[in-house]
């Protein structure tokens, strides 16, 4: 699904990533860790085309990519809108069109799957930072997305939330969708195909990190 070959990126007199090499295929689950400034939310920016590579090629299969970020940008107390309705913007633009009674049906088995349903007509400004985020990736499987691209999803959540989302992005990865997810944690990722390390513009498997004397919570 994602392909880079020896791909850099540097903003201007600003080395960033350097001679990487990575693939995604369909149905994996990729695990992504390195430290603040490493070069991560480069990484995701050039996966999902908002930069494009100074040296080396990208390839990415025309599929839908639903994104999280870890930042709650549907938080401000003026926001009239209900859970039901946020998931709802999920769908817009979606190709091919569903009918209205396919929108609803599909948006309250989502709904159901993330346990919101009895949250649906509460207005976002009243969730807790867990429960915004589990709208949040409601509205990003209400399309039924091929890859499911996380930045750091659980920022904001409690213990209970935390758990309860690496389930659901355990369940998502049974039912053979691809997942990029970037965290701090390695014990998220315990259930993941493969995960990498990137720091200082390097890509390395989680295994060669450790190989070279860096010490890390061990999955």
């Amino acid at each position: 699904m994602i392909t880079f070959k020896d791909v850099s990126f540097s903003y201007p007199n600003i080395p960033v990533l350097h001679h990487v090499d990575f693939s995604l295929k369909e149905g994996e689950f990729v695990g992504i860790l390195g430290p603040n400034g490493g070069g991560k939310s480069t990484f995701l920016k050039l996966c999902l085309g908002l930069l494009k590579p100074t040296l080396g090629t990208i390839k990415v299969e025309e599929r839908r990519i639903s994104y999280i970020s870890q930042v709650t940008s549907i938080s401000d107390a003026s926001f009239p809108a209900t859970v039901k309705e946020v998931v709802s913007f999920g769908l817009v633009g979606m190709k091919p069109r569903l009918s209205r009674k396919q929108q609803q049906e599909r948006i309250e088995e989502v709904l159901a799957e993330l346990k919101l349903k009895e949250l649906s007509s509460r207005l976002v400004s009243e969730l807790s930072g867990g429960q915004m985020q589990r709208v949040k990736i409601a509205k990003a499987l209400v399309s039924n997305p091929s890859l499911l691209v996380l930045d750091e999803p659980d920022a904001g959540m409690d213990e209970e939330s935390h758990h309860s989302l690496i389930h659901i992005i355990e369940e998502l990865h049974e039912k053979h969708i691809s997942i990029l997810f970037v965290s701090h944690h390695p014990h998220d990722l315990e259930q993941a195909d493969r995960i990498y390390f990137i720091e200082d513009g390097q890509m390395l498997t989680y295994q060669e990190e450790l190989e070279r004397g860096h010490h890390h919570a061990s999955l």
